[in-house]
């Protein structure tokens, strides 16, 4: 992990994070020791790569443990769960497990600014000196901006329930889905999220899950 002042941060992203999850879960059960990781990975146990991936896990509340690393149960849910609705709730979740991010998206929410910019709001947030916000500001642009079609709570509060399964009625099927949001109708439900590269992924993924539904019937 990456750290500003009392700032730690991730230095992996998090939909790289969750599919490394996603392997844990649908090949090793759940848990495994992290030298036999390494192993599957292909990495060095004691390397800074590999560290960073393991790291990055915890911080995300993907995984626990130092020696054998588990899937949390947010992570078992999010990987294992058939509703893209829920995946998409827990996903939210998950994007706001840093500090860091939640503070930079209080200021700046998805709008996108240049390394400049960022790099003042960084050195306002952690108090680091101007020399390490310089080093780091690539970084966190990096795994910020992986995060920020999937940060906002908004939309959430205006269209999901309590247990985040979006309204069913009639009415709130045919409001008008607000500019910037891409959705997706299906039998079990409808999905709507952020418009951006890494949302489309996730939509890419979803319909990929049901055509493999389909064709299992």
């Amino acid at each position: 992990m990456a750290k500003l002042g009392d700032f730690e941060f991730p230095e992996v992203g998090l939909l790289d994070s969750i599919e490394l999850a996603r392997r844990i879960h649908l090949e090793l059960g759940g848990e495994v020791r992290r030298d036999g990781l390494a192993m599957i990975l292909d990495m060095s146990p004691i390397g800074g790569a590999y560290g960073a991936r393991i790291g990055a896990l915890r911080m995300w509340g993907l995984a626990t443990g130092r020696s054998v690393i588990r899937l949390t149960r947010d992570a078992e849910r999010l990987v294992s769960s058939p509703n893209p609705i829920e995946e998409s709730a827990l996903t939210r979740k998950l994007a706001r497990s840093v500090p860091l991010f939640n503070e930079l998206n209080d200021r700046i929410g998805d709008t996108s600014l240049d390394q400049r910019v960022l790099s003042v709001m960084m050195q306002e947030i952690t108090g680091a000196e101007i020399e390490d916000v310089a080093r780091r500001v690539a970084m966190v642009e990096r795994i910020y901006g992986g995060i920020q079609g999937v940060f906002d709570a908004n939309f959430d509060e205006e269209w999901t329930s309590k247990d985040h399964n979006l309204a069913t009625s009639e009415t709130n099927q045919d409001m008008t889905l607000p500019k910037g949001w891409i959705e997706f109708k299906y039998d079990d439900g409808t999905l709507r999220l952020r418009e951006s590269s890494e949302n489309l992924d996730v939509l890419i993924g979803v319909l990929e899950a049901r055509k493999d539904q389909i064709r299992g019937h």
